[in-house]
């Protein structure tokens, strides 16, 4: 029997440092602690989560909702961004059937019209299309769904209590049938070597995907073993009917706490081609915001885009490139004027290279043909 503690937070919402640049979020909030899901393999079983005891034990965090009407009813510093729902916890997990603070939140985002994205395991999130609805229409949502395998039979041992993959895709093809403005995708995330990257696995989980009505597909190979979260997974491998894979997971791993880099390059060129086969993107579109920001999330995109499709190919990451994307979301203008001024090099690492381009791509914007100040009389 799983324990739920009711307990008051002082926060609701946590800011990034740089918006993520797979799920393009900038900010996360955690409606409950600890997971029913009880996925054997979750990352948020290390010792680096700080949860006590994982799917026993799942903390209702109390006026979540109220916290965060306050937070960004008085968030002057607070620019709205894309906000990440879960992330150390599912947001859909079987206790929101009953407190429904998901639901709460998710009218709070609504009312200060923030954009947001959500993983999730469970068919449950239908219940919420019509706030989801008005989110996208009025800013932008995103609903992933984390499908690793369509074998039921290995789903229900990895992911114990989520909905089975055959849930998770219905609830994404009722989702773009009934609200398409909301862009939905699959999470195939993580991979597990030895179970799930086979072809046959590898190719059914894009295929699948495609026929729900998938606008994207993101994908990783391998997972993390990390401490407390590598002894329990090993632990449950051992014990199961899947225990031949737990020599060669050893082997694979050794000192590492990700997926070696070469078993990576190996899975990449098949995980594209499946992608390219039935024409789903492997990148989410970005949420754009109306103000100064505007043209520094689109070229950021560009270039982060960039990075990931180059590495995808080619097994090199261009880091200067990529560190010139991040930076470009915290700047405090818009980067048109700073190049309007010819000071595109002042950005942080925005090399020669860099800048040749990005520089095609603001020529054509329209903001660069505004004029301003006392230019607009002449």
């Amino acid at each position: 029997m799983v324990k739920f503690i009711e307990k008051e937070f002082k926060t609701a919402i946590n800011k990034l440092k740089y918006p993520d640049s797979w799920f393009w979020i900038r900010y996360t909030i955690n409606p409950y602690s600890g997971c029913e899901h009880a996925c054997i393999y979750c990352d948020a079983r290390s010792q680096r989560y700080y949860l006590n005891d994982f799917e026993n034990e799942v903390i209702v965090k109390t006026n979540i909702e109220k916290k965060l009407d306050q937070r960004l009813k008085r968030a002057r510093t607070l620019l709205p961004d894309v906000i990440g729902l879960g992330g150390v916890c599912d947001g859909y997990q079987q206790i929101e059937k009953k407190v429904e603070n998901t639901r709460k939140v998710l009218k709070v985002i609504a009312k200060y019209r923030y954009p947001i994205n959500i993983a999730t395991k469970n068919k449950l999130i239908t219940r919420d299309i019509d706030v989801l609805k008005n989110i996208a229409k009025d800013t932008w949502c995103t609903v992933g769904f984390s499908i690793t395998t369509i074998n039921e039979e290995l789903a229900s041992f990895l992911e114990p209590y989520s909905s089975p993959p055959s849930e998770r895709l219905e609830a994404m093809k009722i989702i773009k049938e009934k609200a398409p403005e909301i862009q939905v995708g699959t999470y195939f995330i993580p991979i597990i070597p030895f179970l799930e990257d086979n072809d046959e696995n590898l190719e059914d989980v894009i295929k699948k995907s495609k026929q729900a009505g998938a606008d994207f597909i993101l994908f990783s190979p391998g997972l993390t073993l990390r401490d407390l979260q590598a002894e329990f997974f090993i632990k449950k491998l051992k014990n199961s009917k899947y225990h031949s894979i737990v020599k060669p997971l050893l082997e694979l791993y050794k000192d590492h706490v990700n997926a070696p880099a070469e078993y990576v390059k190996k899975l990449h060129p098949k995980l594209l081609n499946s992608c390219e086969k039935y024409n789903l993107p492997v990148r989410e579109k970005r949420w754009i915001p109306k103000d100064y920001r505007k043209w520094n999330y689109k070229i950021s995109e560009l270039l982060l885009n960039k990075v990931y499709i180059d590495e995808l190919k080619t097994g090199k990451s261009n880091k200067t490139m990529m560190w010139a994307g991040l930076n470009l979301n915290n700047l405090e203008e818009s980067i048109i004027d700073i190049y309007k001024r010819g000071e595109l090099l002042k950005i942080r690492n925005f090399t020669k290279k860099v800048i040749e381009f990005v520089e095609p791509y603001l020529t054509k914007s329209k903001e660069l043909k505004k004029k301003t100040g006392l230019d607009r009389f002449l």
